[in-house]
């Protein structure tokens, strides 16, 4: 998978936001700070594809670095670490434009989604979360969302929307694999390569004691036809976090046993 750093079923408020970027669509090509030197795209958006990450909270928080939970307890599922654009050649841009600062006011009405399904589980200022996650990531697809007199607010919606459509969680459960199972990176490809209808990547980390488990999904688009559509992602067939395509991995509980607290 190409890259890890670490830190929900939007409304239809959410959504309904969505209408002015899906409509806008790609528009101009922005200047672009890279994170592993020159990058080529011929997008003309400033990146080729982005990333959906999820990641199961149990699995963030029971390593030696723990977590920190936050104060508003978010939804039993998958939570969001972030859409991060990408090149194909493995590549990122980043910290696209310093004259777009976050603006919270501008997200008034997606907090109640953002603290949902897309909190910190290190930070106990959320608000500073969501301002790394726009302007290390958001500000880089700025020129998807030119058109819009909201960029920033069309990202988080944008990222609310896409999380709705790829309930990871409930797809897993789906195919009989719940907490506490032990299951491979096989079966839960399988799982969600079924039930999402393109190719993702699976990753995985390790507890304390050393056992592997289910840590994060991945699902990639590309912006297409005015439009953020789904492909398989470039990585999808790579098993090499998770051991190997039928090595054990457990998905623990959601909810982590330790908790470093504020």
């Amino acid at each position: 998978m190409p890259r890890t750093h670490h830190q929900g079923r939007c409304s239809a408020l959410v959504c309904a936001a969505l209408v002015v970027c899906l409509v806008a669509g790609p528009a101009r090509a922005l200047p672009v700070k890279y994170a592993r030197g020159a990058a080529a795209t011929d997008s003309g958006l400033g990146f080729d594809y982005v990333h959906l990450v999820q990641e199961w909270p149990g699995s963030f928080c029971d390593t030696k670095k723990g977590c920190l939970w936050p104060k508003d307890e978010p939804t039993t599922g998958f939570l969001l670490h972030g859409l991060w654009p990408e090149f194909f050649n493995g590549s990122w841009p980043e910290y696209c434009d310093d004259k777009a600062p976050f603006n919270m006011t501008a997200l008034a009405d997606l907090v109640d989604d953002l603290h949902m399904y897309w909190p910190s589980l290190v930070s106990p200022d959320q608000s500073a979360f969501w301002a790394h996650e726009w302007t290390r990531h958001g500000t880089c697809m700025e020129g998807y969302f030119a058109t819009s007199p909201a960029p920033e607010h069309d990202y988080f919606a944008l990222v609310l929307k896409l999380r709705e459509e790829f309930d990871a969680f409930e797809m897993l459960k789906s195919a009989g694999i719940g907490v506490g199972s032990t299951t491979s990176w096989e079966k839960v490809k399988m799982a969600l390569d079924g039930g999402f209808g393109n190719k993702v990547e699976v990753g995985c980390n390790f507890d304390k004691s050393g056992k592997r488990q289910l840590l994060e999904v991945r699902t990639c688009y590309q912006a297409k036809a005015a439009a953020i559509q789904a492909i398989d992602c470039p990585n999808e067939g790579s098993a090499t976090q998770c051991g190997s395509p039928m090595a054990p991995i457990v998905i623990p509980a959601f909810h982590p046993s330790v908790r470093r607290s504020p």
